[in-house]
Parts: C-alpha cells; structure tokens; sequence
C-alpha cells in the first residue's frame, strides 16, 4: 500500500479545466452576448381609438431575427403638443414571437385623463422589454 499514488498528470488536469468550463458556457453566453430585443423587434401599424370608454393603442411587432422573444413589453409614452411628458402605458405581449413572425399587441388604458385624449397629444410606441433563450 505505500505504492499508492493519488496525483494527476497535466492530460487530466486539462481535461477537467475543460469540463468545467463547458459548465460556465450557459453564462456566458447570457452576460456577454445578450441579445437586444430593440434590434429584432420593430413596430409599425400603430392606431389608436376610444372603446367603451378606454383608450386603446393597437399595432403590429415584427420579428426581424431567428431567435423566438417571449414576455415582450410594449410601452406608449404621451406628449402634449410642447413635448412634455405627461404619462405612460406598457403591457405584456402573452405570446411568443418566433423568428421572422409577426404579432399584434394592442394597450388598454381604463378612464383616460382628458389629456391623453387630446387631439394634440403626441404617442410614442417601443418595445421596453423582452426575454429570449441563450441557446
């Protein structure tokens, strides 16, 4: 038993470094190259019309890129005619936006301050916010 010997070669020593690091892959896929929601989804077709008493803001997001967006938040920010802020909106799309697809959102707002409804009031529709899958 005094023959024994519990030590590594560098081969294994390698090799484990390597296994490690395929474990840390998933983060740094997530930290370094994120991707950006505002760079594949874009916005058009924006109407807005008044229902039962709600303002209601209705469009179409696209999907310019491969990866599928899930949770996507879709804000409407309000200007009077001078460009001050005055409020704002944002929803959740519920579905998700596969690759090169197209959906449509639309943002309620229940008993709209007069100003909003102003015929002057300038609304300015994005996309605040979306999660897609790092692999």
């Amino acid at each position: 038993m005094s023959n024994l010997n519990m030590s590594w070669g560098w081969k294994n020593a390698v090799l484990m470094v390597l296994i490690m690091s395929l474990g840390f892959l998933p983060i740094i896929k997530t930290t370094f190259f994120k991707a950006d929601v505002t760079k594949d989804l874009t916005i058009s077709d924006i109407q807005t019309r008044s229902v039962d008493r709600q303002l209601e803001i209705v469009g179409l997001i696209t999907n310019s890129g491969n990866r599928t967006w899930s949770l996507v938040t879709v804000e409407a920010e309000f200007f009077d005619a001078s460009g001050t802020f005055i409020d704002e909106a944002s929803e959740f799309v519920r579905a998700n936006i596969t690759g090169h697809a197209k959906e449509h959102f639309k943002i309620a707002i229940r008993s709209p301050s007069a100003l909003l409804t102003n015929a002057g009031t300038k609304i300015n529709v994005k996309i605040a916010g979306g999660t897609t899958s790092p692999f």
